[in-house]
């Protein structure tokens, strides 16, 4: 257990120790430890991740090779907490995912099927303030790896802020609201791996904690929420997959042209380590991000980046970037 967590303090918190004994008594080879547990005490700053890069792809791929001596038990609350979030977003007033602009562009006949670029600006950590794309920021995911493949002025917009259940009725906006000619990059995460479509199995929990709506931004007033209901990311992720889209782009009374499908997966999650690296070592994103919003925010913005990145490396998400023409 200590190859993986370190407490923050000088001693081990008394309910780790006791996990410890209790597999130790039972001869259990492993450690069995409460996701709700380590999750809470990772934002709560009473443990810390020793390797998180290292340690969370192995702690969620449950492979031979993976930490064999730490397993993570999902409780039933998870479930419940699931269920409620599924309603809420099934409940979520109808406000437009806000589509993003690309301006800069050297050549705007830039091939779609270039490379991305090797470095990516982190991601637009936002301030307290009551304009809608600033909230919104904070819980999409950032456009700026998909900026490579699109053309001057092409616009990007992620799915994964889309309810499930509106799926359908958002790509239908699109197919009628872009001029013909136009392009459109779409970023889009699905769950991956074996138990990608088994909705019962405890991998759905694991891979619905980073989309969770962050609970800082529940802390501010009403406005700022409603005005984040438009950027928070949904349950989408969890329930929709690559062919589903395809077919509904490539379908209607105004069909896209699909220009490039490419999975974008190892790029995302160097992208999320650098977000985590640039809010654990970068002093002028840390001050500010704990400045706007507070220690236990940076805390919970760190666990919840670091965690996507991993459910990534342990291949259990996967992200996608699809460039449509109309």
């Amino acid at each position: 257990m200590y190859a993986v967590v370190t407490p923050t303090q000088s001693f081990w918190p008394s309910h780790y120790l006791s996990l410890a004994r209790s597999a130790a008594a039972s001869g259990r080879s492993c450690i069995v430890v409460p996701l709700a547990l380590l999750h809470n005490d990772l934002l709560g700053g009473i443990i810390e991740l020793r390797y998180p890069r290292k340690h969370l792809p192995l702690l969620f791929s449950y492979k031979p090779s993976g930490l064999e001596f730490v397993r993570l038990e999902v409780e039933t609350l998870w479930w419940c907490k699931l269920l409620w979030w599924m309603l809420s977003c099934y409940m979520r007033r109808n406000t437009p995912v806000p589509l993003q602009t690309v301006t800069k562009h050297e050549d705007a006949n830039l091939a779609l099927n270039c490379s991305l670029p090797d470095f990516s600006p982190p991601p637009p950590y936002s301030r307290r303030s009551e304009d809608l794309e600033d909230i919104a920021s904070a819980s999409t995911p950032p456009s700026a790896l998909f900026y490579s493949m699109l053309y001057e002025n092409a616009r990007s917009i992620s799915l994964d802020c889309t309810p499930y259940h509106r799926l359908e009725q958002c790509i239908r906006g699109l197919q009628t609201s872009l001029a013909q000619g136009d392009f459109l990059t779409i970023g889009l995460t699905t769950r991956a791996g074996p138990t990608a479509h088994s909705l019962l199995h405890p991998d759905t929990i694991i891979t619905a904690i980073p989309f969770f709506p962050r609970v800082y931004l529940r802390k501010h007033t009403q406005t700022a929420r409603n005005a984040a209901s438009g950027g928070e990311r949904t349950t989408t992720p969890l329930f929709v997959t690559l062919p589903r889209v395809l077919a509904l782009l490539t379908s209607g009374p105004e069909p896209f042209k699909i220009e490039l499908v490419r999975n974008v997966s190892e790029e995302y999650a160097l992208f999320l380590w650098r977000s985590v690296n640039d809010l654990e070592e970068d002093r002028e994103i840390r001050d500010a991000f704990v400045r706007e919003w507070g220690v236990e925010a940076w805390r919970e913005e760190r666990v919840c980046t670091a965690w996507e990145a991993g459910l990534i490396g342990a291949g259990l998400l996967a992200g996608w970037a699809i460039v449509v023409r109309k």
